[in-house]
């Protein structure tokens, strides 16, 4: 093989390899460009679609998807995140601002109930079902949560002993209740963080759909309870 031949092969090779290795990188990380230009494609679709300005904090490749997307917020509320981006099938675009727009509203009517009832509460926050507004709105008007039946997850965490006594399943009963009257699909659940014993006994409650709570005895009896250890995550018998 002449040297020609040889520099040709090796340049070759080294293209290939180059090429390999791009592509690899493309697939893993996505294209910065595209990116970019796809971000700005979801923004302007959130503004047609609610009527309304948006900003976008920062934008993604989703390896796991293959799909490109952002992290939106509108312009008026900067603590209302969501995340958007590509869609699939019939969905160009899909977005989860009405999901965060309804746990936003439960959680602000239920917090103050929550710190009246229990004072050392460490925090209260609304969790929801990913994507579950794509047949129920269509823009521009977001309907409340509870005229969307939202899949909607309270919880409650508390730096206190669960010690299961009547006081405390009244009190978490009377907040179920609260929860019921104003959706049929939500679960509410609390984690009580056990600094004593450094364990965390976590209650699920279920929706009203399933179980109607509206007293100690309703809430003892609808209501799981499991204690775990906060280093492990491990399940204490």
């Amino acid at each position: 093989m002449t040297k020609n031949k040889k520099r040709l092969v090796i340049f070759m090779s080294f293209m290939i390899l180059v090429a390999v290795v791009l592509w690899v990188l493309s697939a893993l990380f996505g294209l910065p460009w595209k990116e970019k230009a796809i971000a700005d494609k979801v923004e302007k679709h959130l503004e047609k679609k609610y009527e309304k300005d948006f900003e976008l904090k920062e934008s993604y490749f989703s390896f796991k998807d293959g799909t490109y997307g952002g992290i939106f917020y509108p312009e008026e509320d900067p603590s209302m995140e969501f995340h958007a981006g590509e869609g699939y099938a019939e969905y160009k675009y899909v977005d989860m601002y009405p999901e965060v727009l309804w746990a936003h509203q439960l959680q602000e009517e239920i917090d103050p109930e929550v710190r009246k009832v229990f004072p050392n509460v460490k925090s209260v926050h609304v969790s929801y079902v990913s994507y579950q507004s794509l047949d129920k709105v269509k823009g521009p008007d977001i309907p409340r949560y509870d005229e969307a039946d939202a899949a909607l997850f309270p919880n409650i965490e508390l730096e206190e002993t669960f010690t299961n006594s009547k006081e405390q399943w009244s009190a978490m009963a009377g907040l179920i209740h609260s929860v019921q009257s104003r959706t049929a699909a939500s679960e509410v659940s609390f984690n009580f963080i056990e600094k004593e014993t450094n364990t965390e006994a976590f209650v699920l409650c279920p929706p009203k759909s399933t179980a109607v709570i509206t007293n100690a005895q309703q809430a003892q009896k609808h209501c799981s309870m499991r204690r775990y250890d906060l280093e492990t995550s491990s399940l204490v018998e």
